[in-house]
C-alpha cells in the first residue's frame, strides 16, 4: 500500500476517533465557555487607559476573541503609530498560543512559529506586553499593549484585567 495512503487513512482514523470520543462530553451538558464579548473588551481597553493615564503611559490597547480577531481596540493621545500594529499582534499571539506573550518570545525563530506568522500575513508580534483571557479553562482572547517598556505594556494589560474581574 502506498505510505502516503496508509498516513491518510491513519489520520483519517484518528478524527473519527478523536470525534467519537468527545460526542460523550457535548452529551454530558459540557459547553464550550461565553465567548468575549464587545462590552467586556470595552471595558478592558478602558480599564487599561485608566492604568496608563495614572502612569503617564502612552500605549494602544487591543483585545482579541480566542482566534485572534481584534474586537476592539484605541490609540492613546501621543501613542506613536506604529504601536497599534505591535498591541494587535501581541494580543493575537497570546490568543492563538493560549500564552503570555513574553513566554512566546524564547521560540520565535522556531518553524512552527514562523509558520504560524506566516499564516497570519506576518501579523503575530513575539514579544512582552500580552496576556490569554481564559475562562473555564479556555481560553476566549487576549489584551496587549505597546508603547512603554515591555514590562510596563504586560503589568498594564493585567492591571486591567484584574479591574474588570478577569
Amino acid at each position: 500500500m502506498n505510505p502516503i495512503k496508509k498516513i491518510s487513512q491513519a489520520l483519517l482514523t484518528i478524527v473519527l476517533v478523536g470525534g467519537w470520543l468527545a460526542a460523550p462530553l457535548a452529551l454530558a451538558g459540557q459547553s464550550a465557555p461565553q465567548r468575549l464579548s464587545l462590552s467586556e473588551a470595552q471595558a478592558i481597553v478602558e480599564a487599561a487607559q485608566r492604568d496608563a493615564a495614572s502612569k503617564n503611559l502612552q500605549l494602544s490597547i487591543a483585545v482579541v476573541d480566542g482566534r485572534g480577531d481584534l474586537i476592539a481596540a484605541t490609540r492613546m493621545p501621543n501613542a506613536r503609530g506604529t504601536t497599534m500594529d505591535t498591541a494587535i499582534g501581541k494580543a493575537m499571539s497570546a490568543a492563538i498560543f493560549g500564552r503570555p506573550s513574553a513566554d512566546l518570545a524564547a521560540n520565535s525563530t522556531s518553524p512552527l512559529y514562523q509558520n504560524m506568522n506566516e499564516a497570519t500575513g506576518g501579523r503575530l508580534r513575539f514579544f512582552r506586553g500580552a496576556v490569554p483571557i481564559v475562562r473555564g479553562g479556555y481560553t476566549v482572547g487576549a489584551v496587549g499593549a505597546s508603547g512603554a517598556p515591555s514590562q510596563d505594556d504586560e503589568d498594564n494589560v493585567k492591571a486591567a484585567l484584574a479591574a474588570v474581574g478577569l
